[in-house]
């Protein structure tokens, strides 16, 4: 009979007849590879949100300000991935990336952001609101 090899380090198997890596650190390694296929994607876009929270909390320490588009851009934030959208009663949106937030302004001809900590009345987003009946 052939001996069954472990599909890390092709190191001969030797035990159970079910067992499918010689070791913890194989199996682990195996693991951790089919993991980061898998889950890419969110790990990604995990690292974008958390980075553009990191942005908006740093040029906006306390409350609201206001900046242009492009420090934004220059610091690495990408517009195209939020958390959540928050839309006011005068159909403003805000893009929320966790607790900070921004929504786009044009004044005087340069584009800006309004950057804003979140608030407690941000939370009670209801998309089905905004559906005509």
């Amino acid at each position: 009979m052939t001996p069954r090899k472990c599909p890390v380090c092709s190191a001969d198997l030797i035990g159970r007849q079910d067992k499918k890596f010689c070791s913890d650190q194989c199996r682990f390694t195996a693991n951790q590879e089919r993991k980061s296929v898998n889950d890419k994607t969110i790990i990604d876009t995990n690292k974008a949100l958390r980075k553009n929270r990191m942005i908006l909390k740093i040029l906006c320490p306390e409350g609201m300000t206001t900046v242009r588009k492009e420090v934004l851009l220059k610091m690495g934030f990408d517009p195209s991935v939020f958390t959540t959208l928050f839309i006011t009663t005068k159909k403003q949106v805000y893009y929320l990336s966790y607790d900070y937030g921004f929504t786009p302004l044009m004044e005087k001809g340069i584009e800006r952001a309004l950057i804003v900590h979140k608030q407690n009345y941000m939370t009670n987003l209801d998309p089905w609101k905004f559906v005509k009946k």
